[in-house]
């Protein structure tokens, strides 16, 4: 089963990586690529995640919701980008 991993920041909610891919227990965000003190990550099924919608990180319940039409969030979808020959 394919889990989606959201990185998030802690003090602003704002939604700073995306990774999809198989269920992994122990899954860490680089913090390379973020300050490591300040950084969580939430998980949920990708069959929850939907094209075309745009969400954010629920600071309160620390999990992924859909945002309203008026509020700035993040959309995302995965799948294969390009293919060989």
């Amino acid at each position: 089963m394919s889990e989606v991993f959201v990185a998030y920041d802690t003090r602003s909610g704002q939604i700073v990586g995306v990774h999809s891919g198989p269920a992994i227990a122990n899954y860490r965000w680089n913090h390379k690529y973020g300050a490591q003190g300040h950084i969580a990550v939430v998980r949920t099924p990708a069959f929850e995640c939907s094209a075309g919608k745009r969400y954010k990180v629920d600071l309160c319940d620390k999990t992924l919701v859909e945002c309203a039409p008026d509020e700035h969030g993040v959309s995302f979808s995965f799948g294969r980008t390009a293919s060989m020959p």
